[in-house]
């Protein structure tokens, strides 16, 4: 029950912030402003490391609770990474650009942070054994369950429709497509 209670909080998980990256493929797309913004943003978001998904020990409880710690610290500084990149990237050349951003960034932050204090409360928790465990997961598991929905801050830039244009059109953009 554990390790399907993790596994599907940490494949989501994943999967959400791997909605957020991109490649480049070096090409300047000369569309536009917003053309040029959106190849940007999916360049600073393919700038974060790869996660490795840890292999649980149901023998070894306090191993699992180790890796799975790591995992949520890992996750943790992978979306602080973004958040960085993306400041550098700024608001987008669209009307409301700037509002746009500042939504973008405020649910990047809120989600950022709850994976932070998922982490720090699996940290903290006594387990014991595998009921402990279970219980200490299932605690992180009502704290994380903002990360399982979030979806990237791409999704976010994708509600203005000159934005959706531009990284439908941005050749950084084209390796991984938002879900």
């Amino acid at each position: 029950m554990v390790r399907r209670l993790i596994a599907g909080a940490v494949l989501a998980g994943t999967a959400a912030c791997s909605v957020a990256g991109c490649g480049s493929d070096g090409k300047k797309d000369q569309a536009g402003p917003e053309v040029a913004w959106a190849g940007n943003v999916c360049t600073a978001m393919a700038r974060t490391s790869a996660l490795s998904v840890p292999k649980l020990n149901s023998a070894d409880v306090l191993t699992d609770k180790r890796s799975l710690t790591k995992l949520l610290d890992g996750i943790g500084k992978r979306m602080g990474t973004l958040e960085m990149n993306l400041q550098g990237v700024g608001a987008p050349p669209v009307p409301n650009g700037k509002q746009l951003f500042t939504t973008a960034m405020g649910n990047l932050t809120r989600t950022h942070s709850s994976v932070s204090t998922a982490s720090k409360r699996l940290q903290r928790a006594k387990v014991t054994d595998k009921k402990s465990l279970q219980t200490a997961v299932k605690q992180v598991g009502t704290v994380f369950a903002q990360y399982n929905t979030y979806q990237g801050p791409q999704q976010d830039f994708r509600r203005d429709p000159k934005l959706n244009a531009a990284f439908a059109k941005a050749p950084a953009c084209q390796t991984t497509k938002p879900g």
